[in-house]
């Protein structure tokens, strides 16, 4: 792993500049604006501000396009490599150097804060590299673990880590979390305003790293569905990995209005001129309006000078008007010219989303009913349930910009009793007596909606896991026939600098725990 053969050291400021699919990183050995000498105070930061970036621009475009959120805009060509599912070798290349920095500084992080004895700093890192550890190998499968990091002479000077499997990944990450829970429990020095997700809170951490515990598991559910219910069932067990991310808790990276510190993907689209590349995809769009479902409004804008819908049936770009379709809307930071309905919100401020209150306690009724986790009958029910308010309440402000009032409870009440239609939208109707796969169903539906944009690559690797929702279209642009992309490309710079590098895989084989023997 080239990447891996320096410690880049970023300041705050630099790293909030951001890194995009068609910008570089400027180098902080040659920047002197870059934290010459590093201090806890200036890697956490810099580390986390790398991961929201990866997250928050090319996994989020990836993943709204493959989760069928997002289409390319008939005005605009800039994605037109995702719809035609034929990314180059480098499409990717920015996300997979940004989160192998980040876990280059979460590790020197580790290090440090051992030799200053700051068990927080410590956990924090840890959990920080199994979380971006999760995303690279979610992402491209088999990729550097064990010997990764260890570019520097002191750490062994690995510069041709080698490719670790999946499964040895994910037994890694889960050791990182024990170890996590361990330091945690000691307490300390705890960082403040350096934490840019918790502000150092141990508190929450201890739910994020219950929550990603959850969710490493239950991905693991359709490949060894004996561990993850052993896995699960363990975590239930015991009071202090039981309480996950709730309302309040959930693990996010909030920007501001000016342009140094932007939502990256925001900063993707002004240097891109600001045109708009993203429309709404007639898969996700169409669902919503036929589900009754005000968030709707929060994830897509009406047509301008209407105040009705359009989206475009995913990848059909040629040959049709440049205007006329709905835009994801700022709240997601997905329209480019940055309109907002009042001046509470642009696309600049929104905010990148590591791990939600309604991913949580999505994964928490899957896991009750899939009977793993040891609750009551019919705690599914209600953890499904909770999981939507969340989604209605992590954008209560959203909802209010748009509806003038904060009706975020009512409104949430309407959509489930039907108050919004002529009845229920089906996708409420939870199947309280169904089959364990109807209710997954479902659930993973629900948490689509709940994830539209602001989460598109977890929900890209939900519907690999799990194939719901089981309706989308194949791009009418697709250059690969009747298939789906199933990982993401591996950067050139693998395949031309480590001489461990395994060999390109073609966009359509699985990963390991995608054991779906169909094409969903």
């Amino acid at each position: 792993m080239s990447i891996s053969k320096k410690i880049t050291i970023l300041a705050v400021l630099g790293a909030a500049l951001g890194v995009s699919s068609c910008k570089k990183y400027l180098d902080v050995n040659t920047n002197p604006n870059g934290a010459q000498v590093a201090t806890l105070k200036t890697l956490l930061p810099a580390a986390e501000l790398y991961v929201g970036t990866a997250q928050g621009v090319d996994l989020e475009i990836a993943g709204s396009f493959f989760a069928q959120y997002w289409t390319q805009s008939p005005g605009a060509s800039q994605y037109h490599n995702l719809d035609q599912y034929a990314p180059g070798q480098d499409a990717f290349i920015y996300a997979w150097n940004n989160l192998y920095s980040a876990n280059e500084n979460f590790f020197q992080l580790y290090k440090l804060a051992d030799s200053q004895k700051s068990a927080p700093y410590m956990a924090i890192s840890l959990l920080m590299q199994a979380y971006t550890f999760q995303l690279i190998t979610d992402g491209w499968g088999d990729v550097p673990f064990t010997q990764a990091l260890k570019g520097q002479y002191a750490d062994g000077h690995v510069v041709n880590p080698k490719y670790d499997s999946q499964m040895v990944v994910y037994n890694g990450i889960l050791a990182y979390i024990d170890s996590a829970n361990v330091l945690i429990a000691k307490g300390g020095i705890a960082p403040t305003s350096d934490d840019l997700i918790y502000g150092g809170d141990q508190t929450k951490w201890q739910k994020f790293a219950n929550t990603l515990a959850l969710r490493i598991y239950m991905r693991m559910s359709e490949i060894n569905p004996t561990a993850a219910a052993a896995g699960i069932a363990a975590l239930y067990a015991n009071p202090t990995t039981s309480v996950f991310i709730g309302p309040g808790d959930d693990a996010v990276i909030k920007y501001g209005f000016s342009a140094a510190n932007s939502n990256p993907l925001y900063a993707e689209e002004t240097g891109l001129q600001n045109y708009q590349n993203f429309v709404a995809s007639n898969t996700c769009l169409d669902t919503l309006e036929s589900n009754n479902d005000p968030r709707l409004y929060l994830f897509y804008e009406p047509v301008s000078g209407s105040s009705s819908f359009a989206g475009l049936p995913q990848g059909l770009y040629n040959g049709v008007a440049y205007t006329g379709y709905s835009f994801p809307t700022v709240y997601v930071a997905g329209d480019a010219q940055n309109l907002n309905k009042t001046t509470n919100f642009n696309s600049g401020n929104a905010p990148v989303n590591f791990i939600t209150s309604y991913e949580s306690l999505f994964l928490q009724a899957e896991a009750a009913a899939r009977g793993w986790s040891g609750a009551a009958t019919g705690m599914d029910d209600s953890l499904f349930y909770q999981g939507i308010q969340a989604s209605f309440n992590y954008y209560a402000a959203q909802l209010t910009d748009v509806y003038g009032t904060p009706v975020t409870t009512s409104i949430y009440n309407d959509y489930i009793t039907g108050a919004l239609g002529s009845g229920p939208g089906p996708w409420t109707l939870y199947p309280a007596t169904g089959t364990v796969a109807q209710k997954v169903q479902y659930i993973i539906v629900q948490k689509w909606f709940a994830m539209c944009g602001n989460q598109g690559f977890e929900a890209w690797n939900e519907w690999r896991r799990t194939g719901y929702p089981n309706w989308f279209t194949y791009s009418v642009s697709s250059i690969i026939g009747s298939t789906f992309p199933k990982r993401l490309t591996y950067p050139s710079n693998e395949s031309t600098v480590n001489s461990s590098f395994p060999g390109l895989k073609p966009l359509t084989q699985k990963v390991w725990w995608d054991s779906d023997p169909g094409d969903h």
